[in-house]
């Protein structure tokens, strides 16, 4: 029953911006730095799989809409994301097993971020979920280990951050946070082990309505 009455709200708050608010649509594009992280080291017993504590940057393009009404306003986006993150990996059985070998995993991905938010003048306060679609997955892991990581199709997050508009130009920077994971393990043969990874993101976005 509450949930209906949620239903039943949100819907009637969507109507009345759609009929009395101002709706804009327009184009996006902008870099993200964006960082892989784990709560555990992956070990097989021939590799020691991790990975590094820093960010790499990728970009993002895409559709942008807004419906305000008063200072209220619901910004929903349709964004195509690469995301880069590196993979250290330890061969056991080599000379030099405590050498790293760092390889790049590029992800492509389509984001769709709803947000919602005040604005003050110039000035927007936004935040809200993102649901994230992997397209596709490039690594070179499992040429050089035989490993395939095991990702999820599609995950659910969060983004938080601060808006600039002026004129028709709109400037975002958006913290964007993991509700899901975004991998569950790597299948070893006929095995997988287990672990926890979640992509977090610093987005920077600029915007052009129409």
């Amino acid at each position: 029953m509450k949930s209906r009455l949620i239903l039943v709200i949100l819907i009637s708050l969507l109507g009345a911006t759609l009929t009395y608010g101002q709706f804009r649509i327009g184009v996006r594009g902008g870099i993200n730095s964006s960082r892989l992280t784990t709560n555990n080291v992956i070990t097989t017993g021939d590799y020691i799989i991790t990975y590094p504590d820093y960010a790499m940057l990728g970009f993002h393009a895409g559709l942008i809409s807004r419906i305000q009404l008063f200072s209220f306003f619901i910004q929903p986006e349709f964004l195509y994301t690469v995301t880069r993150n590196n993979i250290n990996i330890y061969d056991l059985k080599s000379a030099n097993p405590g050498e790293e070998i760092a390889i790049m995993q590029k992800l492509n991905r389509i984001d769709i971020p709803v947000m919602t938010g005040f604005k003050f003048k110039f000035l927007r306060l936004e935040a809200g979920p993102v649901a994230t679609f992997l397209i596709s997955d490039d690594c070179d892991l499992k040429r050089i280990t035989n490993y395939d990581l095991q990702l999820k199709k599609a995950t659910l997050g969060y983004q938080a951050g601060i808006g600039l508009d002026v004129g028709k130009m709109s400037l975002d920077v958006k913290y964007e946070g993991s509700l899901s994971k975004f991998g569950s393990g790597i299948r070893v043969g006929g095995n997988i082990l287990a672990f926890d990874s979640r992509l977090n993101q610093v987005i920077v976005s600029l915007g052009l309505f129409f």
